[in-house]
């Protein structure tokens, strides 16, 4: 009675325009106001206290270190690197549209943030080169999401810190799906390619002098900056030497001490907006992890899932069909609900079903971050399609046919890491024995 309660509560608060994290707080605070043993006081005390996790605070030095990645032009490396390693394969220009995004998502963690930095790069340059308007803006999109998979990801860190779940084994984790998701992608980049004869790239499409040789010993000088990042990232967390928090701290000093000294970046007015809008962005995440917390508080106070859990357990309910459903459920969420506060919602009513069912918490993490990255690319919500489909000046319903190639092959994966979840732990298992 109380979940359902609370479950219209919400969606009434939304329908009439009230913003997610204060529907969440209204929809838990009203039962509380029948209980005689629960005062307000308590309630606030629960999201105060949400705030004092030190995972969490990974998130906005994440944030504030992607934001200075940003002012180093670190773009521009990332699309030479691209361009040298896939070389004239065909559909070059395709195949370097996918892999820039997995070394973008490898310093950014953001899928919006990837489409707009390289999308008005690449974009133009594929539609010049031959590709569609359609085809240029959803690979575009499709590839983004692969920066909310690849470590560091903001996705994963709210995941791990909902579900008590290693942040650091998911950053581990999240490095195979996210090639998987790559390699995929660039099986129908070929295809198209070849149907369509696509050329090589050209360097004056991407913006690269056309005597500039492509030459390997440049991309590695160029790649040691994103490069080393990542390593001091990941090697760091994988040998013990400091957790994600730490890490994300080490990433914020290292990046400014780059950008300041080396890329001579001294524009303190910039460094100024760039701080703004990562306590901005930070902040919006904090307010929904406080109404989160309320919400899973005030379920457990009631006990509200019980009944469902006891039913799943009880009836040995199959986990693989489970982390199916749990899929589809946030593939949905996702195409009008942004992703944080879709996880912020779900993920603690689904932790208890997956420690009864005994699901692996790291595969689970995976597959909830991947299904509900994929709603950037799905209308209506897909921030990341419209746009991508703005630069590209064209629109979702003409994008709609390659949309659905793409959301096919996305899914395609997720199910292939339920079915081989030794895909997503194999690397954890190894590596933080």
């Amino acid at each position: 009675m109380i979940l359902l309660s609370v479950i219209l509560i919400f969606f009434a608060c939304l329908l009439i325009g009230v913003p997610v994290a204060f529907s969440i707080i209204i929809a838990a605070v009203i039962p509380l106001l029948f209980e005689p043993l629960i005062s307000l006081t308590q309630a606030s005390s629960v999201m105060i206290e949400s705030f004092s996790s030190f995972t969490l605070l990974a998130i906005p030095l994440f944030i504030f270190c992607g934001a200075l990645m940003n002012l180093t032009k670190v773009t521009d490396d990332l699309i030479y690197i691209s361009k040298a390693l896939v070389g004239k394969l065909r559909g070059s220009l395709a195949h370097m549209n996918i892999v820039t995004s997995v070394f973008f998502g490898a310093i950014s963690g953001s899928s919006v943030a990837d489409v707009a930095s390289l999308g008005r790069i690449l974009i133009p340059a594929m539609i010049k080169a031959g590709y569609s308007k359609e085809f240029a803006a959803t690979i575009t999109a499709a590839s983004s999401t692969i920066g909310s998979i690849i470590p560091p990801s903001i996705l994963l860190i709210v995941y791990g810190a909902l579900a008590k779940t290693s942040v650091a084994a998911l950053f581990i984790a999240g490095i195979a799906p996210g090639v998987l998701i790559g390699l995929t992608q660039m099986i129908y980049a070929y295809m198209y390619a070849k149907k369509h004869d696509v050329g090589d790239i050209q360097n004056e499409l991407i913006g690269l002098p056309n005597d500039q040789n492509l030459s390997k010993a440049v991309a590695l000088k160029k790649s040691i900056f994103p490069l080393s990042l990542f390593l001091v990232v990941i090697v760091g967390i994988m040998a013990g030497v400091f957790t994600a928090t730490e890490a994300a701290s080490i990433a914020v000093v290292y990046v400014f001490i780059v950008a300041f000294f080396i890329k001579k970046e001294r524009n303190f007015k910039k460094y100024m907006e760039v701080t703004r809008k990562a306590v901005i962005d930070s902040a919006s995440i904090y307010i929904l992890i406080a109404a989160a917390a309320l919400l899973s508080w005030v379920l457990s106070y009631y006990k509200a899932l019980d009944p469902v859990i006891n039913l799943l357990i009880e009836n040995e309910f199959n986990p693989i069909i489970f982390l199916l459903l749990l899929m589809l459920l946030y593939v949905v969420l996702g195409t009008f609900m942004e992703p944080n506060s879709a996880m912020l919602i779900f993920v603690p009513l689904s932790v208890p079903i997956i420690q009864g069912l005994g699901i692996d918490p790291v595969v689970a993490g995976i597959v909830t971050v991947m299904s509900i990255r994929l709603g950037t690319v799905t209308p209506p919500y897909g921030l990341s399609v419209l746009l991508a489909s703005k630069v590209a000046d064209t629109n979702v319903l003409r994008m709609m046919k390659q949309i659905l190639i793409f959301v096919g092959i996305y899914l395609v994966s997720i199910i292939i890491i339920i079915l081989f979840p030794q895909i997503v732990t194999f690397l954890p298992n190894i590596l933080m024995d």
